[in-house]
C-alpha cells in the first residue's frame, strides 16, 4: 500500500516545489522592477538636488518672433543663499534675466536686465511670471510650437541646473514697457516683438515669418 502511494507523493512534492520556485521568481522579478523604478526616480531628481534649486511649473511662451519669455517658480531648498546669475536655452542665441520696475511716483513700468542675477535666500521661492521677473530668450533660431518643450539651463552659484520648460500659447500681459511709458491694458496685450523694439533689444518682428519651426522635443 505504501509503495502504491509513493509515486503520488513524489508527484505532489514536485508540484509544490515548482510552485514555490515560481513564486520566488515572481518576487525576484518584482523586486528588480521596483529597484529599477527607484533608480529612475532618483536619476530624475538629481538635476535639482545637485544644486539645491528646484523648479516648478516651467513654461515658455510660443514665439511668433525671434524673442520670447520663460517662466517658472524657483525654490532654494538649501541652508545657504543661491544666486541665479545667467541662463541659456537650446534654441536662443542670447538669454538674459529681466525684471520689471514700477516708478512709485508716476506708475510707469520699466523693463531692464538684472546684472547681478536673482538671489534666493535659504528656503525662499521666486516666481518668474509675465509682467514681473522672467527669463528673456532672444535671437531665437526657430519658432517654438505649443505642446513641445525647450531646454533651459540656469547658471547659479551652486552650479548649472537644466530643466525642460513646456511651450504654451499665451496672449496675456507682456513685458512691453518703455522708460516713461505708462502701462495700460492695450500695451499689456501687445506682441512680444514690441518689447524688443521698446527696450532696445536686437529682435526684429519682420523676421518672424522666416523662422523655421523648432524640432519637437516631445
Amino acid at each position: 500500500m505504501s509503495l502504491a502511494q509513493s509515486p503520488l507523493r513524489l508527484t505532489t512534492l514536485a508540484a509544490v516545489t515548482l510552485l514555490a520556485m515560481s513564486a520566488c521568481g515572481a518576487t525576484s522579478s518584482d523586486t528588480s522592477a521596483d529597484s529599477s523604478s527607484g533608480a529612475g526616480a532618483s536619476a530624475s531628481a538629481s538635476s535639482s538636488s545637485s544644486t539645491g534649486l528646484t523648479v516648478a511649473e516651467a513654461w515658455v511662451k510660443a514665439n511668433s518672433s525671434d524673442m520670447t519669455g520663460a517662466f517658472a517658480t524657483l525654490t532654494n531648498t538649501t541652508d545657504a543663499p543661491i544666486t541665479v546669475n545667467g541662463a541659456s536655452a537650446a534654441h536662443a542665441g542670447t538669454v538674459e534675466l529681466h525684471t520689471t520696475e514700477i516708478d512709485p511716483g508716476t506708475g510707469t513700468s520699466t523693463m531692464k536686465k538684472i546684472e547681478g542675477g536673482f538671489t534666493l535666500e535659504p528656503g525662499a521661492s521666486l516666481d518668474l511670471a509675465p509682467g514681473g521677473d522672467h527669463i528673456m530668450l532672444m535671437g531665437m533660431t526657430c519658432s517654438l510650437a505649443a505642446g513641445t518643450t525647450e531646454t533651459i539651463t540656469l547658471t547659479t552659484s551652486a552650479g548649472d541646473f537644466s530643466f525642460e520648460a513646456e511651450v504654451r500659447d499665451y496672449a496675456g500681459a507682456q513685458e512691453e514697457y518703455a522708460p516713461g511709458e505708462a502701462s495700460s491694458p492695450a500695451s499689456e496685450s501687445a506682441d512680444m516683438a514690441d518689447h524688443s523694439m521698446h527696450m532696445g533689444h536686437s529682435g526684429d518682428a519682420s523676421s518672424a515669418a522666416t523662422l523655421p519651426q523648432c524640432s519637437s522635443t516631445r
